[in-house]
């Protein structure tokens, strides 16, 4: 008895992000990599998000949150455009997409969002995030030397690691809010509880 339940909890966790995925893939208002043309301006009266942060190369389903955080934004409310930096469907190992076209892709739409959304659930395997240190940079660039204070939301976990440093410049230094859940910082994309779970 206690085996089965082993089994169906496994299966049942699978089953949950594999529907998780499907809702992402199939949002009309979300785009990936295989899209390739930026929403035209009308279309962007609802706003954008970029969901920046580490991405599973191996495509392994439990650590997609990307699916997750469309989910919540949905959930609270969020009716605009979600940049989630992935494929739509599974990849074989050496076609993933050409890296010049990443390049490309996510910049057009991280410089461009109007709500850029930070999650870093750092592990020392499979999600690094080290292009997420370069983008975080910039964004607490545009905090610290322009004067500005742009609408970006930054979140990670209490379990992440190696978020000293990013912790010293975007929370101490630049002054921005850290979400500590994955629902709590869509929340606050969202416009919904805004301090909710912030550091």
């Amino acid at each position: 008895m206690n085996g089965n339940k082993k089994i169906s909890d496994f299966i049942g966790r699978h089953e949950n992000r594999l529907k998780l995925l499907s809702a992402m893939w199939a949002d009309p208002r979300v785009q990936l990599y295989s899209d390739k043309k930026l929403p035209a301006p009308e279309e962007l009266a609802d706003g954008s998000v970029f969901l920046a942060g580490p991405t599973s190369r191996n495509q392994i389903v439990e650590c997609n949150w990307r699916s997750e955080a469309v989910a919540y934004l949905r959930e609270a409310g969020f009716s605009g455009y979600i940049y989630a930096p992935e494929p739509r469907g599974e990849e074989k190992r050496g076609d993933f997409t050409e890296r010049s076209y990443i390049h490309r892709w996510e910049s057009d739409r991280l410089l461009s969002a109007s709500r850029p959304t930070f999650w870093i659930p750092r592990n020392s395997g499979e999600l690094l995030g080290l292009n997420t240190n370069l983008e975080l940079g910039i964004f607490i660039g545009k905090v610290l030397f322009t004067g500005q204070n742009p609408t970006v939301f930054i979140g990670w976990p209490d379990d992440a690691k190696r978020m000293g440093l990013p912790s010293h410049y975007a929370v101490e230094i630049a002054g921005c809010l850290r979400f500590k859940t994955l629902k709590s910082l869509c929340n606050a994309v969202a416009g919904k509880d805004e301090l909710l779970g912030a550091a």
